[in-house]
């Protein structure tokens, strides 16, 4: 017996036995390993050797003391392989191989096995009329039988057509709806670049995409950096005048960056994705430091201390081991709990400025006019510093 297979072969250990010759022996291990090989790939490593020592099992209690004529046909066509009773591949005997449990399908099956037999038997006894032999009723039974199981069989391959029809339909379906994304893609890369012109970009060539995305950092920089600090003046000049300098502020570290890389050698599309880097780059930094500044605020240090807090509470609820460190380890653990939760206000807040920001932003500032008095006053001094020919005249 191969080495390894001692228990998955012991229940026809003596059917094995007779295989004297070397060819048969290889024959029987070949069909083993096939058998092997399938339900390892359908229930995973391992699984195959216990599954299909179960089943030599039952082959063998089902085979008693009736004697073994062909122990190879015997072995190759009765015990190793699966009895195929539905269309289920985890079935064999009626049973799932993997739970052990009755089959679902199979019971299925010989349901509509059983209740086709009722309906047959029903119809002819209606249609018998008076005692007929048994002999006789069970040709017509039979023949009943038969007749029920053909038309069965026919309205399956009806419903398998159709199946199949359904399928063709829905193929050449999406076969047609493929060719037509393929066109309305095809037409979409051919439009040029709305920005600069450049044919067959998609409606925006890369470079382009690059310098938007630039674009968009940077007025998400300035966003957050009022969102951050605010307004500067107090009419529109001055709120125009500060968020001018922060723009200008982003492009200059932006255009340096890529100005150092244009005369390293960088091309064209090599600067475009390194102007949207550095943008991207530059917003995560001011995001950053926006988050430091709201987390070191009021609101972010009481939800941290509430949470220090609170953990703390809870340190009856860790399992130390005997630990001497404990209150340390507790500790820790609720000082990481309350950085959880001062970042997590900080972010709150952060998003609460920016909604501010952005609802400030789209109406616009109006400018405020100087009320008469303040008009006449502006003259005045105006006046004041004029030369005296000049007033005079």
């Amino acid at each position: 017996m191969p080495k390894g297979w001692e228990r998955l072969l012991a229940p026809v250990a003596m059917v094995w036995g007779r295989l004297d010759r070397l060819a048969a022996r290889l024959t029987v291990q070949r069909a083993v390993r096939y058998e092997l090989r399938a339900l390892d790939g359908l229930f995973g490593p391992g699984k195959g050797m216990t599954i299909l020592g179960d089943r030599l099992r039952r082959r063998a209690a089902e085979q008693g003391r009736r004697p073994v004529t062909d122990p190879v046909g015997w072995l190759i066509g009765w015990a190793l392989p699966r009895r195929v009773t539905c269309g289920d591949l985890r079935c064999d005997d009626g049973r799932r191989m993997d739970t052990g449990a009755s089959c679902e399908r199979c019971a299925e099956h010989l349901g509509d096995l059983l209740a086709r037999r009722r309906e047959v038997g029903v119809q002819l006894a209606s249609a018998l009329a008076g005692n007929v032999p048994a002999e006789q009723y069970r040709r017509q039974l039979e023949a009943g039988l038969q007749e029920a199981t053909r038309q069965a069989e026919r309205q399956r391959a009806v419903r398998r057509e159709q199946a199949a029809r359904e399928r063709a339909q829905r193929e050449d379906d999406l076969a047609a709806w493929r060719a037509e994304q393929g066109v309305l893609e095809e037409r979409e890369r051919a439009r040029p670049c709305g920005v600069c012109g450049r044919a067959r970009s998609g409606g925006m060539c890369e470079s382009c995409g690059h310098a938007k995305a630039a674009q968009s950092a940077v007025a998400e920089i300035v966003e957050i950096s009022l969102a951050t600090h605010g307004f500067l003046g107090a009419t529109a000049q001055g709120s125009a005048d500060f968020i001018g300098r922060l723009e200008a502020e982003a492009r200059a570290h932006i255009e340096d960056v890529v100005h150092q890389a244009v005369q390293q050698g960088a091309t064209q599309l090599t600067a475009s994705v390194l102007r949207k880097l550095a943008a991207q780059e530059q917003l995560e930094a001011i995001r950053q430091e926006a988050l430091a500044v709201f987390g070191a605020g009021p609101e972010a240090r009481a939800e941290a201390k509430a949470a220090f807090e609170a953990r703390m509470r809870r340190w009856h609820l860790h399992d130390c081991d005997g630990q001497h460190d404990c209150h340390a380890f507790v500790r820790e653990d609720a000082e990481h709990v309350a950085e959880k939760a001062r970042l997590r206000t900080a972010k709150h807040l952060l998003e609460q400025r920016l909604a501010v920001v952005r609802a400030e932003r789209a109406v616009p500032l109006a400018v405020v006019e100087p009320d008469p008095y303040t008009r006449g006053a502006a003259r005045v001094r105006a006046a004041m510093v004029r030369p005296r020919a000049e007033v005079s005249a």
